[in-house]
C-alpha cells in the first residue's frame, strides 16, 4: 500500500522588513503618480479641461496609513482612466456622426452628389447586412435601401397544405382501439 502523498507546501516568505515595505510602497506611489498625470493630461488634452474635484472626498495627505492611501489613490486614478475611455468613445462617435452627416450632405446636392450618393449606396448595401439597420438607414435618412441584403424576402411556407396534411393524419387515428380519444383531440 503506497502512503497518502501530501501536498507539498511553499516555503513561507520571511516578513517584509520596514526598509523593503517602504521601498515598495514608495514604487507603487511612483507608478500611480505617473498614471494619474498621464490621464489627467490626455484628458484635459480631450475635454479642454479636468474633471472637477468634489468636495466630499478625504484628501490623501490626511489619509494616515501608507496602504490605505495607496488603495484610495489608485481607486482614484482608474477612475480618472476610465473617464478617459469614456471621454475618446465618446468623441469618436461624435466624429463618425459628423463625417456621417457631411456625407450625406454633400451626396445630397446637385452636380457630382449624384455619383457619390450611389457610391455610398454601393458600400451601405454590401457592408450594413443586419436587416433592423438597414431598415433605420431606409426609414430614418431616407436612403433607397432594402431592409433585406440582395433584395431577397423570405418564402412562407404553405400553412393551407400544411394544415390539410395535418387533418389528413388526424383523421386516420381519430378511432384508437379501445375507443378512446387522445386527450385534446
Amino acid at each position: 500500500m503506497t502512503p497518502a502523498l501530501k501536498p507539498r507546501r511553499s516555503p513561507r516568505r520571511p516578513p517584509e522588513s520596514e526598509a523593503a515595505r517602504a521601498r515598495r510602497l514608495h514604487n507603487l506611489a511612483v507608478q500611480l503618480a505617473d498614471r494619474e498625470h498621464r490621464a489627467k493630461s490626455a484628458l484635459a488634452n480631450l475635454s479642454g479641461g479636468l474633471p472637477r474635484n468634489r468636495g466630499h472626498v478625504t484628501r490623501l495627505d490626511q489619509i494616515e496609513d501608507d496602504e490605505r492611501r495607496l488603495m484610495v489613490w489608485k481607486a482614484r486614478v482608474e477612475r480618472l482612466e476610465a473617464l478617459l475611455d469614456q471621454t475618446e468613445r465618446k468623441r469618436e462617435t461624435r466624429a463618425k456622426i459628423v463625417l456621417g452627416g457631411a456625407l450625406l450632405a454633400e451626396a445630397r446636392t446637385d452636380g457630382e452628389g449624384a455619383e457619390l450618393m450611389a457610391r455610398l449606396l454601393d458600400v451601405l448595401d454590401r457592408r450594413v447586412v443586419r436587416p433592423l439597420d438597414r431598415k433605420a438607414l431606409a426609414d430614418t435618412l431616407g436612403l433607397p435601401i432594402e431592409a433585406l441584403p440582395g433584395g431577397t424576402k423570405p418564402t412562407l411556407p404553405d400553412f393551407d397544405a400544411m394544415a390539410r396534411a395535418a387533418l389528413m393524419s388526424d383523421e386516420g387515428t381519430a378511432a384508437r382501439p379501445g375507443g378512446r380519444r387522445k386527450k385534446g383531440a
